[in-house]
């Protein structure tokens, strides 16, 4: 029998789950698998969607993962499953999960009925590594990339993101104060008007940022940012306008922000 996810199930699964695959581990660093029964089409012009979820949300000073954590009883990845799943370019959501919390993102995903249309792996260590994990499990040319920790995506900003034909798309909204350089003294000031602050959802050719991936890894190179990944190779990324209330839940006052807009909406 493969590995269960590094002996994260124990005895039999929940009903919904289908069957066990292993990764190869030159691929997916030892990891498993989880691949879900699914009636969702991933071709005839369909993306697949990774949806980030495996940080540890260190800076939240709360138990719960932030992915998890529940504004009028959904948890915030649910918000953001269900506004990528309301698009009718999305059909599939890979959804990237650390040991501790997969138990619980199958299960909240059984309860909101999103199951169906989810397929899992297990995430590395750093961010990094989770997308590179999670590109073994895309079957669409055309990816989308997204997190759990931002609930507020609005389905114009998917359909901006989506629309180029571009290798790498990328939201941006403008940086509305002064950025200095330098350590304890000024050493310099960077012009704004050419400063862009990146948010996601990003879209990307799959085979592309697969190779970025593999490149940065044989490499050693580290990124925060998978459009860094793409421009390093040489590729162009295209910024569309991004949504100042697409934030990134983070502190915890971010979440009373989420909830307030939520309210509005």
């Amino acid at each position: 029998m493969p590995p269960l996810l590094g002996g994260r199930l124990k005895g039999l699964p929940p009903p919904y789950l289908r069957r066990y695959f292993p990764c190869s581990s030159d691929k997916l660093h030892g990891s498993a698998r989880v691949e879900l029964e699914s009636t969702a089409l991933s071709d005839g012009g369909y993306v697949d969607a990774i949806l980030l979820a495996a940080g540890r949300s260190s800076r939240l000073g709360t138990d719960t993962d932030k992915q998890l954590y529940r504004i009028a009883n959904k948890p915030l990845i649910i918000y953001s499953a269900e506004r990528l799943l309301d698009n009718p370019s999305i059909d599939r959501l890979v959804v990237v999960g650390n040991e501790s919390s997969l138990d619980e993102l199958q299960s909240v995903l059984h309860e909101f009925d999103l199951i169906a249309a989810c397929d899992f792996v297990l995430g590395g260590d750093q961010r990094q590594a989770s997308v590179r994990n999670s590109l073994s499990a895309v079957k669409s040319d055309r990816v989308l990339l997204h997190e759990g920790a931002r609930p507020l995506i609005s389905s114009p900003l998917i359909d901006r993101v989506l629309t180029p034909d571009t290798v790498c798309v990328t939201p941006t909204v403008p940086v509305p104060f002064t950025v200095a350089m330098g350590k304890n003294m000024m050493e310099g000031e960077l012009d704004r008007s050419l400063l862009h602050n990146v948010q996601l959802p990003q879209a990307f050719d799959t085979q592309k940022l697969s190779d970025a991936h593999e490149q940065a890894f044989s490499d050693g190179f580290k990124a925060t940012d998978d459009s860094a990944l793409i421009f390093r190779m040489g590729y162009p990324v295209e910024f569309v306008e991004g949504d100042v209330t697409n934030i990134k839940v983070t502190y915890p006052k971010d979440l009373l922000l989420v909830e307030e807009i939520l309210k509005l909406q």
